[in-house]
């Protein structure tokens, strides 16, 4: 007894002599917690941006516009009276949804033609679209009752039977971008892009951290003192296996899945590129600056844990606080979910995600001159001390 109560001690006092271990063991469910809770604050998703077209241009269809512009949900960005202008934005997944009221709408209502109110939805995030199609369906229909027994009431229809006949316009569903609605089609893209975030940031961890631990480091030293040599021959075995991860997830796990191709397979890999810099930089300046293998591994899966669930992917960014949004703009795997959402789902090609490979590879270039300038510092401190020593000759 005596015996397991030294070794329970002891093991509250190893457990207390590691800080990173406390500070992920005991400050983890606060952090995670408060940051989940945070991310999801606005039960109620607003201001969705939607688009609408009028080609009708009446005191009715104005009447459409306000209130849709009335709900909550849905945020009017834009009055189109072209429709070939809003289709083009639309393909660029800048709306969430673009209603079109027919010409001659109001005249179609007044003759009983029952019209019919298009609605085309971006199926791109499932989620978002759900909530427009419902904010959307429910105003329209509140609003198709209201004017048909309005006007069935002026033409001597008793209120009660009013309210059983109404149909003064029909609404038409179209989805886009993820027609069937498939969640599979829609997570998996996503949550495979967190999952190699998390691989690569796993292993670059050791890339340094591990030499410096086991006190390895100087065989390095010995082959080259060119810390920009050391760095790329550090970094560059990761870069040839990554493109191994890269072909099996895109070219046998998304295939087996039967997920659908992508639009641009030049955009694809442009932005796998980027993006696999970028996860190189931030792994490998974190393997330089922490000379542990088990911190550094536990202070980037930190990074990553919630890198998911802030990127945007799933719920939407703007439903966020300001400071989430932020933090998520320092994590790569948010650019990249952003630029992938474009180029899977919408077909974009690379001019459309040039912003987001931009900065992705700006961060790639940043970090890693951030760890070459890190790595030319330990090795100079490194470099053996000269002493100088006077000949015996010199002393006769």
């Amino acid at each position: 007894m005596k015996a397991f109560f030294n070794l329970f001690l002891r093991e509250f006092r190893q457990f207390s002599r590691n800080g990173v271990a406390m500070a992920v063991f005991l400050g983890g469910p606060v952090v995670f917690g408060l940051l989940v809770g945070y991310t999801y604050t606005n039960a109620t998703v607003r201001n969705l941006p939607v688009a609408i077209v009028d080609l009708n241009g009446s005191a009715l269809s104005d009447k459409v516009v306000d209130a849709l512009g009335d709900t909550p949900t849905l945020q009017i960005k834009t009055v189109f009276r072209d429709e070939v202008a809003a289709r083009k934005a639309f393909a660029t997944g800048t709306y969430e949804a673009v209603v079109t009221i027919p010409a001659g709408f109001e005249g179609d209502v007044q003759q009983r033609r029952t019209p019919e109110i298009q609605v085309d939805l971006n199926m791109a995030n499932i989620l978002t679209a759900n909530f427009v199609s419902r904010a959307v369906q429910t105003t329209l229909s509140t609003l198709n009752a209201g004017i048909e027994i309005e006007g069935l009431m002026k033409r001597g229809v008793p209120a009660l039977e009013a309210r059983n006949l109404f149909q003064a316009f029909s609404i038409n569903n179209t989805r886009y971008f993820n027609p069937s609605g498939n969640y599979g089609y829609y997570m998996l893209p996503g949550v495979t892009g967190a999952i190699v975030q998390q691989v690569f940031l796993l292993v670059l961890a050791l890339a340094f951290s591990k030499e410096f631990e086991e006190n390895t480091f100087e065989e390095v030293t010995e082959q080259t003192r060119w810390s920009g040599v050391v760095l790329l021959a550090k970094t560059l075995p990761y870069w040839l296996m990554g493109a191994g991860v890269w072909a099996f997830v895109l070219g046998i796990l998304f295939p087996l899945f039967r997920l659908p191709g992508f639009g641009s397979t030049s955009a694809l890999l442009v932005l796998v590129a980027a993006f696999t810099l970028a996860l190189t930089g931030l792994g490998i300046l974190v393997s330089i600056l922490i000379p542990n293998q088990l911190r550094a591994t536990e202070i980037l899966m930190i990074l990553a844990t919630p890198a998911f669930i802030i990127s945007g992917y799933s719920w939407p960014a703007s439903q966020m606080p300001v400071f989430l949004q932020q933090v998520a703009q320092a994590i790569p795997l948010t650019h990249y979910l952003s630029a992938l959402r474009s180029v899977y789902f919408l077909g974009a090609p690379l001019s459309s995600i040039h912003p987001q490979v931009l900065i992705l590879t700006l961060y790639g270039i940043g970090t890693l001159l951030l760890a070459w300038a890190a790595l030319w510092w330990k090795m100079r401190k490194q470099e053996p001390v000269v002493v100088e020593t006077v000949d015996d000759y010199q002393l006769m």
